[in-house]
């Protein structure tokens, strides 16, 4: 299954200065991967990585992080009990688990590693009893997270996750309903499944889970509120999914809206179409209201000015101006050209680039406002959107190489690789974040992937031919 790969934190850092986050407020985050399951439960692949990859996006919005792995249900237990002290009166308490998890008389467990959880035999009144001695009841992570008195409580569980390891699939659920059960927050909270209820959640088969790559997007996109961050995450999850798995919340958050990744800067005001042919003396004499037949004081800016925008770089004019168009009239194709002309230019502005540069943070931006700008104004479902939104991964990750944060180059370019996998250029890129890593092995598996014939592009074979040589 094609997956959204550890997406990317390259959002986190667009627009936005970490040090932003903090002083919102204090936030407080526990996050647990469990991965390294007994084969008669099914080992994970993803959950471990999924837990990483949430932490540091998390550390990066200014959470101070607790991040576990392979946890045992006393270590599990100790974890959360800790964590409410750490998150006693916080801006935002959140709670992330990755790992199986399963429904038993109503209710929601998340499975510890080395639980020695097996129904087999045990019969229905038993039932219940064996999983809160074996498991942890996800109800007590929402209690205690209560308790804390933060203004704010996330609990996310990416659990209940199809895995081909897992002996018996059902195992997971004990009850033989698969998938987990709708839960009630209490006031101040929401709560966050990767699947609906009474469904699996995909496990992934590239870095991440499909769910986790998608939040972990949208939790670091500046402009968003915590409401909006999973309503675009269950929208990635279920275009990317084909509809197999649909993400839920259930929320009961109170008081103003939190921006985790901080609010978006104002556009900057269109400036006044200049009118061919300027009206006479006798119009401002006129005595119709102003707004109406007579000159107006002030247009919105057509198509050709937009692309006038576009084609000069201003890039955020330009999305601005393309924002308001599609608020007024619905996403459509008008968005696409311009956008791609941004991209363009930032083609443009990045060659021979060899260091951090002025333009080189303008070009950074420019990508992120065009990913803005193709979430909001282009349709979903068009054909040019998986290009577009590549190459200004792509891009953007070009950026984030010189700039010098090669962490989050190679997540840009692993998002970009996964909606363009025919594309030897972003491979030879991905290659060149690894290597900027220290990692030389997949750095040099990039590099052999981009020298293949299969792909059609020679220049890119060329490039990835001299890295290897070097690597000799």
């Amino acid at each position: 299954m094609h997956i959204l790969p550890g997406i990317v934190l390259f959002l986190c850092l667009t627009l936005i200065p970490w040090t932003a986050a903090r002083a919102q407020g204090q936030r407080a985050a526990l996050v647990i991967g469990n991965a390294k399951y007994e084969t008669a439960v099914g080992p994970l692949r993803n959950a471990g990585n999924d837990a990483s990859a949430v932490a540091k996006a998390l550390r990066r919005l200014g959470f101070a992080v607790t991040e576990v792995h392979n946890v045992t249900r006393d270590k599990l237990m100790a974890a959360v009990m800790e964590f409410r002290g750490k998150a006693k009166a916080a801006e935002v308490a959140l709670f992330y688990f990755a790992g199986h998890g399963i429904q038993v008389g109503g209710s929601n467990y998340l499975m510890p590693v080395k639980s020695g959880y097996d129904p087999a035999g045990v019969e229905e009144a038993s039932m219940r009893l064996l999983a809160e001695t074996r498991l942890f009841n996800a109800e007590q992570a929402v209690a205690e997270m209560s308790a804390s008195g933060a203004r704010c409580s996330l609990v996310i569980l990416d659990a209940c996750r199809s895995t081909p390891v897992a002996r018996n699939p059902r195992r997971r659920d004990a009850s033989g309903t698969a998938g987990l059960t709708e839960m009630k927050p209490p006031a101040g909270s929401l709560i966050a499944f990767a699947t609906d209820a009474g469904h699996t959640a995909n496990d992934g088969e590239g870095t991440n889970g499909l769910y986790t790559g998608e939040l972990i997007r949208n939790l670091c996109t500046p402009g968003l509120t915590i409401e909006q961050v999973f309503k675009r995450t269950r929208a990635g999850v279920l275009k990317l999914s084909n509809g197999a798995q649909i993400p839920a919340e259930y929320s009961r958050l109170i008081g103003d809206d939190i921006y985790l990744a901080g609010r978006l800067p104002p556009p900057a005001p269109a400036p006044p179409l200049a009118l061919e042919n300027p009206p006479g003396p006798d119009v401002s004499r006129s005595s119709e209201p102003a707004g109406q037949a007579g000159a107006p004081s002030r247009s919105t800016p057509g198509l050709p000015e937009i692309t006038k925008m576009a084609a000069a770089g201003e890039a955020v004019q330009c999305v601005a101006a393309l924002q308001r168009m599609a608020a007024s009239q619905g996403p459509g194709d008008f968005a696409a050209a311009p956008l791609e002309a941004l991209l363009e230019q930032v083609k443009e502005s990045l060659k021979g680039a060899t260091e951090a540069t002025p333009e080189v943070g303008t070009a950074r931006d420019t990508c992120a406002l065009v990913l803005d700008g193709l979430h909001d104004c282009l349709p979903p479902d068009h054909v040019k959107m998986p290009l577009l939104t590549a190459k200004a991964q792509n891009r953007l990750g070009d950026c984030l190489l010189l700039l010098d944060r090669a962490e989050e180059a190679l997540t840009a370019y692993q998002a970009a690789q996964a909606l363009a996998p025919e594309d030897a250029y972003i491979l030879y890129n991905r290659g060149r974040a690894h290597l900027a890593l220290g990692q030389t092995e997949e750095a040099k598996s990039d590099f052999t992937a981009a020298a293949e014939g299969k792909f059609k592009q020679p220049g890119a074979k060329k490039l990835a031919l001299e890295a290897l040589a070097r690597l000799k």
